[in-house]
């Protein structure tokens, strides 16, 4: 082997152990992790919700899904595990977030657009849609419907100030149109429970990829396909109450989460190299 083949070799070497060191210092070995969940029923999802990114319960053991280009909500059926309908309600975009509040439907879009589907029993292409101040740099990827009549909603990136050691989760009144532009509910980076993950950039403790509440205490139930969990929050403090590791393998990139009426909780995860999958999850 010739020198100049030597030195190419020895500068692989230095970056591949360059990397694997940064690896180590900012991440965590989910194997050393204490497991803290079971998955009691697990759904392969057709090529067409391989990018699924919105989940939420539609009754009778169906789900309503979306994916993040088209603008379809499919109604998944758990115990046929098939796509029962198909409602067309717009245009291709970046939808990364559906809730249910009341007979409504919302769909998120990562810019701040809001769509609101009244019936899927209608004619498609029928939804109204709302444009409210966030822009892309927030990155809009979560959206929940509080028992009040309200929409919460996540920011992956920014805070709209762009401020603050905390992940900021605001609040939309649908009847007036106006969303407060202060956070209802602060995550602080410096919670202890985030003590568990290697990160020199606090931001990235916390990218939600959507949220829930829990239907019988309120918590809020964040989720996260930065370091993949799910966190426990308490709704009026912000609070972490407990943050579940989840498997990496089985959840590469999870993206959608929510709870039926009984308190069933249901994760979806994209595909990435293979197939989307929902799981029902039981946390310890």
């Amino acid at each position: 082997m010739t020198k100049w083949a030597i030195g190419i070799v020895v500068i692989v070497l230095i970056l591949a152990g360059a990397i694997y060191a940064v690896y180590e210092n900012n991440d965590y070995d989910f194997n050393d992790a204490e497991k803290s969940y079971r998955i009691t029923q697990e759904w392969e999802l057709p090529a067409e919700l391989i990018e699924i990114s919105g989940l939420e319960w539609a009754g009778n053991n169906k789900l309503a899904c979306v994916q993040d280009e088209d603008g379809f909500l499919f109604i998944y059926d758990l115990e046929s595990s098939k796509i029962t309908k198909r409602y067309k309600f717009g245009a291709s975009g970046d939808y990364e977030a559906l809730t249910r509040l009341e007979d409504n439907y919302w769909v998120a879009e990562s810019n701040g657009r809001l769509v609101q589907i009244n019936d899927i029993e209608g004619p498609e292409e029928n939804a109204k849609d709302i444009q409210l101040k966030f822009e892309y740099r927030n990155n809009i990827e979560g959206l929940a419907a509080t028992p009040d009549g309200d929409l919460w909603i996540a920011v992956k990136d920014r805070n709209l100030d762009n401020e603050g050691d905390y992940k900021g989760i605001y609040s939309f009144d649908p009847s007036t149109g106006v969303l407060n532009m202060d956070p209802v509910l602060k995550v602080n980076y410096n919670d202890p429970k985030f003590d568990v993950f290697r990160t020199n950039n606090p931001r990235k403790l916390i990218r939600p990829s959507d949220l829930c509440f829990h239907p019988a205490n309120g918590d809020v139930y964040i989720l996260d396909a930065e370091f993949q969990k799910i966190l426990i929050v308490e709704k009026n403090s912000g609070k972490i109450k407990r943050i579940h590791l989840l498997d990496p393998s089985k959840f590469p990139q999870p993206e959608g989460i929510c709870f039926s009426p009984s308190g069933r909780l249901f994760v979806s995860t994209e595909g990435q190299m293979g197939t989307a999958r929902i799981f029902e999850v039981e946390l310890q």
